[in-house]
């Protein structure tokens, strides 16, 4: 069992080294804290959570019947915001964002201020009781009125929609329908009514910059009709006027090299004419001679005479008459179309020549008269150079003019469209708003685990501040979490043990041994001697950090349980301010001891420890030596050589010696902490706050004192808690050992 109830913290064994502060303190709960602290305050948190419940379902009926409030919902739809041109068809949605900051831009104008007075200008909302409730005589107070209005008339724009949704709530389903499609109303026409006269005025001045735009192109229609007609050319059309010097220069141009060229052909035609009249025949000549009927009889006859030739020569020989004939004859033949050729072929040739000769005087006539011509256009085409650089000005200036007319036409042509467009306003009803059937507040659903909830979360934040702002050192977690010493026992309260309730809390190990109370103190014992701290301590000095911790009762239980197991024990009551060894041990006989013979007079030199200093307590092993009358100076009675004397006499006599000193805030404790061998703090768990815990164990460690461990008084089991179940086992545990019969 004392391993059960004795927690085992290794880090907090270790001596803090001497003069440094304790390590810090870690404030978050672990779940098992967390679960302590609910089931320690459950009743706490039930209660809070049916009170909010009651509450909650309550608040609900009271405002079900007194208070009722009906909402009443109509929307508008939001078109895009892009002005498009109602002859095409939309070709898609624009951006989500923009869209959005149009639908909002919308709700804010619906909230304006000058809509709302608008709508609260109207006869009908007048007439409302609603209305009524800020009117008080003669005078209506309109600020109220806006206010109740700005917070009741609620629009909104969900995202991924299209719509503004626009609601109202007042005590009554029908008047609350009529506020919102009051509102709804009243927009549209206002939204319809600013988009028609923001296109009204762009209207009209655009068609004033259409008649001005007309006026500006008649001007130049007329400079260029002056300028046509002051020319040659102004019967003719306005781009032949244009480009007709250009195109007849350019073809007089092409013209004249024609005929530059057909002039050089004639005259190499010429030079190869003359040249043939002395060369040989060419191919015309010889097709002329071939088709020559004269010619032909002379080829023919040539063709007769060769083959006679031929058959005569083999007939007759060479030298045969016939054959001389016969020979003769067909070279007169040939020559004969030999000159019959030359002829024909220098009648072809003569003929040609002259020809040539002909044409080319004829084209060298009609080349001098196209360089005339040529000379004239371009005389004229200089003088008129200046006449169409300026109608090219005017007309580069009438196009701008027409085309600038007729982008304004266009804009005219769809501002018109536009303002006959019912979409114009890019606002429209989606629908009015129905008569609410049912009410919108209060609601049970919100009402009943709403006031759950609350009541839940006001028991636990209860319970958590009930926890986090009691700063006492109630359970060994505390000691261990936030003051980092080890604790070697607790001490249960009086209430938790029926047994003790009528003895003496100092005498509870030898009266009722068998008590839980009697129980944690043998467990402070065990732990105090196997404790690596608390072994081969002869010396051990109680105290605390205020009176009426403890530190008495412990420090007499804790010498009698000593005694109980053999050992001499010597009890100093070093407490010269509240002496309690005189009252809890009186003596053997029940007399009063020698007030002559105590630790004052000791200190003071006026006995010795031989002569009576030391008396039995009426236990056997256990001496007491009691505080006696207080001294001039306590502190330094305690500190000086007579007490380290006494403590250094009295250890080969005694196995352990127990002072029970002041509490800390005297400095008479450090004086005998310094001397102990170990102090042992004693922690009261209904008055000790953590702060006075951590300053008590501070100062013992300024000054070098060794810190055996603590001891905590006065522990309550919490609900549920780990030490409820262990002080219920235990119990069970002592009532079956002695309902069990003794072994024989």
């Amino acid at each position: 069992m004392t391993a059960q109830m004795q927690p085992t913290n290794k880090a907090a064994t270790v001596r803090p080294v001497a003069g440094r502060p304790p390590l810090p303190t870690q404030m978050s709960l672990t779940p098992r804290e967390i679960l302590g602290i609910l089931r320690s305050h459950v009743f706490l948190i039930a209660a809070l959570t049916i009170l909010g419940t009651v509450l909650g379902t309550g608040s609900w009926y009271l405002l079900m019947k007194y208070r009722p409030r009906y909402t009443a919902v109509g929307a508008i739809q939001v078109l895009p915001p892009a002005i498009t041109d109602p002859l095409q068809i939309a070709t898609g949605a624009g951006n989500k964002d923009i869209y959005d900051q149009f639908r909002n831009s919308k709700i804010s104008r619906m909230k304006s201020l000058g809509t709302l007075q608008e709508l609260l200008s109207k006869d009908s909302i007048r007439k409302t009781k609603w209305f009524k409730q800020f009117v008080k005589g003669n005078r209506t107070d309109h600020a109220r009125a806006m206010k109740i209005l700005q917070r009741g008339l609620v629009a909104s724009a969900p995202r991924n929609d299209v719509h503004i949704i626009v609601s109202m709530t007042t005590s009554s389903p029908a008047e609350s329908r009529l506020i919102v499609n009051e509102m709804l109303d009243l927009f549209l026409t206002q939204q319809r009514d600013e988009a028609t006269a923001d296109l009204s005025n762009q209207l009209s001045k655009r068609r004033d910059q259409e008649r001005k735009l007309k006026k500006a192109l008649d001007i130049s229609l007329n400079e260029l009709k002056q300028i046509r007609e002051g020319t040659p050319f102004g019967n003719l059309g306005e781009g032949t006027f244009r480009d007709y010097l250009s195109d007849t220069l350019g073809a007089q141009q092409t013209d004249l090299a024609n005929l530059q060229n057909a002039i050089t052909r004639l005259v190499a035609d010429v030079k190869i004419l003359k040249a043939r009249a002395e060369g040989d025949y060419d191919e015309i000549v010889t097709e002329q001679t071939e088709q020559d009927p004269i010619a032909r009889r002379m080829r023919d006859s040539i063709a007769m005479l060769e083959p006679l030739l031929a058959e005569l020569l083999t007939r007759f020989g060479e030298n045969h008459r016939r054959v001389k004939e016969v020979s003769d004859a067909l070279k007169q033949r040939r020559a004969d179309l030999n000159e019959r050729r030359a002829e024909i072929a220098d009648i072809i040739r003569q003929a040609n020549y002259r020809n040539a000769s002909d044409q080319a005087i004829a084209m060298s006539a009609e080349l001098e008269a196209q360089k005339k011509h040529l000379q004239q256009l371009r005389a004229e085409y200089k003088e008129m150079s200046k006449v169409r650089a300026e109608y090219s000005d005017v007309t580069v200036q009438r196009d701008e003019k027409q085309a600038r007319l007729d982008e304004m036409t266009t804009h005219i042509e769809r501002l018109t469209t536009l303002l006959e467009d019912p979409q114009l306003s890019k606002v429209k009803l989606a629908w009015h708003a129905p008569e609410p059937l049912g009410m919108s507040f209060p609601k049970l659903m919100v009402f009943l685990p709403g006031g759950f909830i609350l009541g839940l979360f006001a028991g636990l934040g209860l319970a958590f501040a009930i926890e986090m702002l009691n700063d006492l050192v109630r359970s060994p977690s505390d000691v261990v979490k936030h003051l980092r010493a080890p604790l070697l026992g607790m001490i249960c309260h009086v209430d938790e043990d029926p047994e003790v309730s009528s003895v003496d809390l100092a005498h509870v190990v030898r009266r009722v041994p068998y008590s839980i109370m009697s129980e944690g103190y043998r467990q402070f014992r065990a732990n105090l001697k196997h404790s690596g701290r608390g072994k081969d301590k002869k010396v051990l000095l109680i105290t605390s950090t205020a009176g009426g911790d403890g530190k008495t009762t412990i420090a007499a239980n804790l010498a009698t349980i000593l005694v109980a197991e053999n050992c001499k024990v010597l009890l100093i009551d070093a407490n010269f301010r509240r002496p309690m060894t005189v009252t809890l041990f009186p003596g053997a006989n029940g007399s009063p001891p020698d007030p002559d013979w105590c630790l004052s007079n000791y200190l003071t030199g006026q006995c010795q420890v031989d002569n009576g200093l030391v008396r039995s307590s009426g236990i056997e092993n256990f001496d007491i030596i009691d505080s006696g009358p207080v001294p001039a100076s306590p502190a330094e009675m305690l500190g000086g050589a007579a007490m380290r004397d006494l403590l250094a006499r009295r250890r080969d006599v005694y196995d352990y010696i127990i002072i029970d000193s002041p509490p800390l805030l005297v400095s008479d404790a450090k004086a005998l902490a310094a001397q102990a061998d170990g102090t042992i703090l004693v922690f009261n768990a209904e008055t000790t706050h953590r702060g006075a815990a951590l300053r008590a164990l501070r100062e013992l460690r300024e000054i070098n004192a060794t810190v055996v461990g603590t001891v905590l008084m006065r522990v309550k089991a919490r609900k549920g808690g780990y030490f409820q179940e262990i002080y219920k086992s235990y119990q069970k545990y002592e009532r079956s050992g002695r309902l069990q019969p003794a072994a024989t």
